[in-house]
């Protein structure tokens, strides 16, 4: 597995909080949201999120409402709780800190390679 699914993997929490963040939504909505917002880059399938939506659920961060849509078919609306909204608060903090880490280290050479000017002698 690459680092791009690992990457996925560790922010699928996050990106279903923040989709949302907005209005409630059911699955097939937030997997093309998802799809469209990422340009395509970042598709979630359905064994993937399911599992993820009913943890957040169980977590408390998420509630959900049942739908009747066709018949007897129902479509359930999952929605971000006030424990969701902080979760993501959090969440976010966290990701954009692991982000600005990275960054450093990768540009460390870079800014390294940099030399300071000397220190003027005013005597």
């Amino acid at each position: 597995m690459g680092i791009k699914d690992n990457l996925k993997r560790g922010t699928i929490e996050m990106i279903l909080l923040h989709l949302l963040e907005q209005e409630d939504k059911y699955g097939y909505q937030l997997s093309q949201d998802l799809e469209k917002q990422s340009e395509g880059d970042y598709q979630l399938n359905e064994a993937t999120m399911y599992p993820t939506l009913y943890r957040l659920k169980k977590n408390g961060y998420l509630d959900e409402r049942k739908v009747q849509v066709v018949g007897k078919r129902f479509r359930v609306y999952y929605h971000l709780t006030e424990a969701g909204k902080q979760h993501l608060e959090e969440t976010k903090r966290e990701y954009y800190s692991v982000c600005a880490s990275v960054e450093k280290v990768l540009s460390y050479r870079e800014r390294a390679s940099v030399t300071p000017p000397e220190p003027k002698d005013d005597h």
